[in-house]
């Protein structure tokens, strides 16, 4: 077999495009063949093969290893697996390998032996870690090739199960990194790093559950690694050698981890590591400048040679990757507790804290690393697409840039004021520069401007924040006058400077970005000129894409008044530059195009037209693009909104809806097609205008009729929701040929999506649907027809199988309870599906999922309704037994569960009456809701979240380095961010973000008093009168099943 495996493999190499598609079929048909792997080690270790056909043997062993190794394998392809014999022939010969001469086939001969490993070791291949320390252990030469199996072993195959081994192996790899006496190559003492870090992430994944053993274990690791990563570090960089990129970017990576995973332990290094990274950011940032940003520097070559370098295997390494480690490990430091003093200090007469020298240092560096280089300029130049990718606040694109406005973010999460402050003051020390060398007369004066502007604007929200609504006494005024100082100082010059239009640009966004702190004739010469800048088809393309951004801006935060006078200017302007744009960039001027629609109804009404054309163009050219979609709804219902525009704007909008959702054979077409249509039917008002369901419901209810794409079906329960909002009454009285009427047909639609054997993922919005059937047609829906469609829901639900799609199904329940919980009890006990009452279904379910419904209002109304279940004191309620707390595993204590040790010793829970359930589930939505509340209210609530979270350490380090974030928010040092945070959807939000949008948007939601009740005085109101009265033999009968947290939050509300 080793002759044709040598013949298919030179092959492969052929330049005839015949000869190698033969050879890759022979290949093909070759590996089916159990001795397959066996040959191909063999014709890697054959001198007499030739150094190319060994190097393609080696790499279809591992392709083999990866596919037909063992069924355990993550890639396994259906094929005859090998035997242990020849299994273990393979690994002696790719063993063999890693000492070859040849470094490619070392390396993958590394990835052959480390995919076996994952697998094999330690039962099939026990001696394979001893071989493997050996190798470390020997001369430098074969070092490398077992570090490649380490680095591809450790990260992958690994876990806190091979600690043992996992503490064998770091000394092995210190010593290398130690080296200095040139024996290991700095590739390979850095490969040694990286392997170390993976380490680290072992321990950190052990930090929580094995506390003691983690510390037994991490200490005398990290003293001794710590100090000799920061002399590496301490050292001025070079392209190689001791100094080289590479090893000083897997050291930092190192230290990235460590503060990740393993703050408690990093902690005493921390001061000494964030001095190291401070030296190192300033004593590069002119070097990085001189290579990467001023393209005529007398020094740019010389930077360039000590920050990037070409390795002898042809890989670059740039001072890029290391920049950004080091920005990470600053922004995780920045959400440690014990650290804040390096950032912030309470300074002398002031009541809110002020940045530390160090914080005013490093704003000025970051504004210097943020300057735009050469390489991004040649970007835009090439395509503009790019220039908005980059642009984009979430952008694909990794640089140095984005790592700056990444750790920005941290620091403004951390320390808004301060970091308000601190960029003010940088900004003048920054602006200072660009005027000295535009009065110089350096070109470059633009870049530094620019920067400034722009790190201004990332941090935006906090600097505006700050300059409005604080005091003298916080440094608010100084804030202020800074950024009026930036408008004479850079904003001016570079938006009257048409030579460098990417400043020009930056000038508007910045303006647009502080939009209502500028005095209201400036804001509205910006927005003119922002309007003539988009109409202005010859100016530079970046200067009109950023007057589009800028637009966008303007009319979000200045008042109508001051937008309206050029709105129609504006929709004009962004009317000829849409079609313009590609895919990618069309969403900014979509955006723009939106908000200014928004800005007046008459003058959007005199461009419906215009507006039209627009939109429903954009849509007909991208019907697949989920973002630019998402706007053109959005556009369709402001227009829609808009009683003088919507009857003409919806003659020219359903023909072009009503053809694409009929449009057979084209899915993603009728998908997007209903999600327009919804949009459109947001907007109307209810009920909705005349003839307006029978031009929308039969052609969507043909649409769905035929459709099968889930797609199609979950927008099609969306789009029918909408239209029994706007007019329940007008589709029961709507009949078909056959004289069904509009309910009968979606009851039907229903019906099918229910089916037993129906996908999940296909229903997914027809709780949404039913719910809101009960909401509106409460009065239509009785009897019989409300009986079969409880049946119908219930059971489905007996038969659901995932959490989202049980939880979707629940607020149709809560709706009925609310209404007629006797009636529904009544109903679903006398239900039988497969042995259960549609009761005991119901229960089962609710109970399981209570926390898992989404939706402010939905939640409100489920809890609501669990209380009118418990206070009809019902014995077939009652009678019901609910899974009630965790049983500790003795088995299992003190230990990791594994998949095989939790089928070996699974948990056992206790077993509840549902009143001691239902009493538990709302002690733990008040708890949960009564914490956000707190939040939103201030200072007080902070406090309250901070005692609940647990913050780990006395000394404020804390193993999950997530965690510490909410230490920050410390209210003594005035950092009352984290309700801000709430607000918008971190924790509990006030309508859990999308849900929260349509329920304000819902009538039917903003009418119904539950919406409206505090849900914690509800709540707190029962449960009081629950235990004053002992209802249901509550201490008795329910007390006894509380926990002792359940107690306390119990205790506290009824005090």
């Amino acid at each position: 077999m080793e002759r044709q495996l040598y013949e298919a493999l030179r092959g492969t190499l052929s330049a005839e495009d015949g000869v190698r598609t033969r050879s890759e079929l022979a290949l093909r048909q070759l590996e089916q063949d159990t001795q397959f792997p066996l040959a191909a080690a063999t014709v890697a270790m054959a001198d007499e093969a030739g150094l190319a056909v060994r190097q393609a043997a080696a790499v279809q062993l591992r392709g083999y290893v990866g596919r037909h190794w063992t069924l355990a394998s993550a890639h396994y392809e259906p094929g005859p697996i090998p035997d242990q014999q020849i299994k273990a022939q393979v690994r002696e010969r790719a063993f063999a390998l890693l000492v070859c001469s040849d470094s490619k086939l070392r390396s993958v001969a590394a990835a052959v032996v480390a995919g076996m490993a994952v697998h094999d070791w330690p039962d099939e291949w026990p001696q394979l870690f001893g071989q493997l320390a050996e190798l470390l252990r020997g001369d430098g030469e074969h070092a490398p090739a077992a570090l490649c199996v380490f680095n591809e072993w450790v990260g992958t195959g690994m876990s806190e199960q091979q600690i043992d081994h996992v503490s064998a192996l770091i000394p092995e790899l210190r010593r290398i990194f130690g080296d200095a006496s040139g024996k290991h190559a700095a590739k390979t003492r850095a490969m040694a790093v990286s392997i170390f870090v993976e380490c680290i992430d072992i321990f950190a994944a052990m930090a929580q559950a094995k506390r003691d053993a983690v510390d037994a274990y991490v200490r005398p690791v990290l003293e001794e690694w710590v100090e000799p990563i920061l002399a590496i570090l301490r050292q001025p960089t070079a392209a190689r050698g001791e100094r080289s990129i590479l090893l000083k970017t897997e050291c930092a990576k190192a230290l990235v981890r460590a503060i990740t995973g393993l703050p408690r332990h990093l902690g005493p290094y921390c001061p000494a590591i964030l001095e190291t990274l401070w030296m190192q950011l300033r004593d590069l940032q002119e070097p990085y400048l001189h290579a990467f940003v001023y393209q005529d520097s007398e020094h740019n070559e010389a930077a360039t040679s000590m920050l990037v370098s070409c390795e002898e295997d042809g890989d670059v390494q740039s001072i890029d990757g290391y920049l950004c480690t080091v920005f990470e490990w600053i922004a995780r430091a920045a959400q440690c507790k014990p650290l804040r003093r390096h950032f912030v200090a309470k300074a002398a007469g002031q009541d809110a804290p002020a940045p530390t020298p160090f914080l005013n240092q490093l704003a000025a560096s970051l504004m210097s690393f943020a300057q735009i280089t050469g390489e991004m300029l040649e970007d835009w130049a090439d395509d503009m697409d790019l220039f908005v990718a980059d642009e984009d606040e979430e952008g694909y694109r990794f640089s140095v840039r984005v790592s700056v406005q990444e750790l920005l973010g941290s620091l403004e999460l951390a320390f808004p004021q301060p970091l308000a402050v601190a960029l003010v003051w940088a900004a003048q020390v920054q602006s200072d520069l660009a005027r000295r060398l535009r009065d110089e007369g350096s070109t470059n004066w633009w870049l530094v401007s620019e920067a400034v502007l722009w790190a201004a604007g990332a941090a935006s929200e906090c600097v505006a924040e700050h300059a409005q609504g604080g005091s003298s006494s916080d440094g608010s005024t100084s804030t202020a006058s800074g950024l009026g100082a930036l408008l004479d100082s850079d904003v001016w010059p570079l938006a009257r400077c048409a030579a460098f239009p990417y400043g020009q640009g930056r000038a508007f966004v910045f303006a647009s970005s502080f939009a209502d702190t500028l005095p209201p004739d400036v804001a509205a010469a910006f927005v003119g000129a922002s309007a003539d800048a988009v109409a202005n088809t010859q100016l530079h393309p970046a200067v009109r894409l950023s007057a589009v951004r800028a637009i966008g801006n303007f009319c979000r935060r200045l008042s109508a008044d001051l937008v309206r006078p050029r709105q129609g200017q504006i929709i004009s302007g962004l009317a000829t530059v849409i079609p313009q744009l590609s895919e990618d960039s069309a969403h900014i001027a979509l955006e723009a195009l939106h908000v200014a629609v928004r800005v007046g109804q008459d003058t959007a009404a005199s461009l419906e037209p215009v507006i039209s054309d627009v939109a429903m163009g954009v849509w007909r050219r991208y019907p697949g693009d989920v973002l630019l979609t998402g706007i053109v709804i959005d556009i369709v219902e402001a227009m829609a909104s808009n009683g003088r525009a919507r009857e003409a704007f919806s003659r020219r909008a359903l023909p072009i809806i009503g053809e694409a959702i009929t449009q057979p054979g084209d899915d993603m077409v009728v998908s997007s097609g209903i999600d327009l249509l919804s949009g459109l039917l947001k907007g109307v008002p209810s009920p909705m205008p005349p003839g307006y369901l029978e031009a929308v419901f039969p052609p969507l209810m043909q649409a769905l009729t035929a459709a099968s794409d889930w797609e199609v079906l979950q927008s099609g329960q969306a789009c029918l929701k909408y239209i029994v909002q706007k007019d329940a009454e007008r589709v029961a009285q709507w009949r078909d040929g056959q004289g069904k009427s509009g309910l009968e047909l979606i009851f039907r639609f229903v019906a099918a999506l229910l089916l037993p054997d129906a996908s999940e993922s296909r229903a997914l919005f027809v709780g949404d649907l039913v719910t809101k059937i009960v909401q509106k047609c409460s009065a239509l829906v009785t009897g019989d027809t409300l009986a079969e469609l409880v049946r119908i829901v219930t059971a489905r639900l007996a038969t659901a199988r995932t959490a989202s799609f049980s939880a979707s199904l629940l607020p149709f329940y809560a709706q009925l309870v609310v209404r007629h919980p006797a009636e529904v009890v009544d109903l679903l006990a006398g239900m039988s599906l497969d042995g259960r009452s549609g009761l005991h279904v119901m229960l089962s379910a609710w109970f399981t999922h209570f926390l898992d419904v989404q939706g402010y209002y939905a939640r409100k109304v489920s809890a609501t309704a669990l209380t009118r279940l418990f206070a009809l004191n019902d014995p077939r309620v009652g009678s019901f037994m609910a899974q009630g707390d965790l049983i500790p595993n003795a088995a299992n204590a003190g230990k990791i569960v594994t998949r095989s040790m939790s089928r070996t010793n699974p948990d056992q829970y206790t077993a509840i009456p549902a009143t001691a359930k239902i009493v538990k589930l709302l002690l733990a939505e008040m708890d949960m809701d009564v914490e956000s509340q707190f939040a939103r209210s201030g200072g007080a609530g902070l406090s309250a979240v901070l005692d609940h979270v647990d913050m780990g350490d006395e000394d404020g380090w804390e193993d999950d380095g997530d965690g510490d974030s909410l230490d920050e928010q410390d209210p003594e040092c005035g950092y009352g961010r984290l309700s801000d945070f709430i607000s918008e959807g971190g924790i509990m939000d006030s309508g859990g973000g999308e849900d929260g949008d349509e329920d304000e948007d819902d009538e039917d939601v903003q009418a119904d008093p539950i919406y409206n009740q505090d849900l914690n005085e509800a709540l707190g109101a029962f449960l009081k009168q629950l235990v004053g009265s002992d209802h249901s033999d509550f201490r008795a009968s329910i007390e006894p099943l509380l926990t002792e947290r359940e107690r306390k939050t119990l205790g506290k509300i009824c005090v």
